[in-house]
């Protein structure tokens, strides 16, 4: 697809999901109480501080057996950096703490406070951060997989294509990754009105579009959209697919049937998609 010659409409409806989904409040509103319902009937460890920024917080979600760490899965929450939290994806826990994996379901600062690389940077932090401390919390850190929705999706794809050994940390840091429904080519969002509340300078497109970063370790690697998305969030997708098949990077990708940007989400928790199947698979 060619953005530079959709109208601003065009643009907006493209590639801005609040503009594309028509009562999208209602499916977020949905997410959050089931969310609400779950930390109310699970074993939670909430709102861990994991940096110096007020929202750098994280929940963890599943019973702490030092004498047998399980497997952990990071989730990182969309919202085109600027809003949304991750009180509403503890839904997102119950398929994984059911399959014995803890979930790390991340919150960061979000933009105008802070800018879009601040934000790498907290990301990066939530994963140092994730991997010393999770073995207190009964995590293996040799077992850690990781996805995001999203913006969240952007975020994991940035990660993937860091050196982690400049962290002293494992190089393979991530058995596996998922990345459901992203944007990667940041360009695109310099041109919609989402950026009055990014300001994303040339710099940081340059720096954090991750449509031409590979991530710099093989792994298995989980790629998704809706089905019934606008082809132009879709093509974001396709670009990032297309990316890697030149590459020679190995991925799977599934279309989500019936799916729009909002209703993922809780696809994301219903144990019986394919989308959280293929997810809890690579987190093993």
């Amino acid at each position: 697809m060619d953005y530079n010659n959709l109208s601003t409409e065009e643009l907006e409806k493209n590639f801005n999901p609040r503009e594309s989904v028509e009562n999208f409040s209602h499916y977020l509103e949905d997410s959050l109480l089931k969310s609400k319902d779950v930390k109310k009937q699970t074993h939670i460890y909430e709102n861990i501080a994991y940096g110096k920024g007020p929202l750098q917080k994280l929940d963890i979600f599943g019973k702490n057996n030092k004498e047998d760490l399980k497997p952990l899965h990071i989730f990182i929450h969309g919202g085109y950096w600027r809003a949304l939290d991750k009180d509403y994806h503890a839904h997102m826990s119950v398929p994984f703490n059911k399959n014995n994996i803890l979930f790390f379901n991340i919150n960061y600062d979000l933009c105008p406070k802070v800018t879009l690389s601040d934000i790498c940077d907290q990301a990066i932090e939530g994963i140092i951060w994730i991997f010393n401390n999770s073995k207190n919390y009964g995590g293996n850190n040799k077992k850690i997989s990781i996805s995001g929705h999203s913006a969240g999706a952007h975020l994991v794809s940035y990660l993937l294509s860091i050196d982690w050994s400049k962290y002293d940390l494992p190089k393979k840091i991530f058995q596996g990754a998922a990345l459901i429904s992203g944007i990667y080519n940041l360009k695109i969002v310099q041109k919609i009105s989402v950026n009055k509340e990014l300001n994303l300078s040339n710099k940081e497109v340059q720096e954090k579009t991750t449509l031409n970063k590979l991530p710099t370790f093989k792994i298995p690697l989980f790629i998704s959209y809706g089905e019934n998305e606008p082809e132009g969030w879709k093509h974001q997708s396709i670009s990032y697919c297309d990316f890697l098949t030149k590459n020679d990077y190995k991925y799977k990708v599934i279309a989500s049937k019936g799916d729009n940007h909002f209703t993922l989400i809780d696809t994301l928790a219903n144990e019986n998609s394919n989308i959280c199947k293929e997810i809890i698979k690579l987190s093993k």
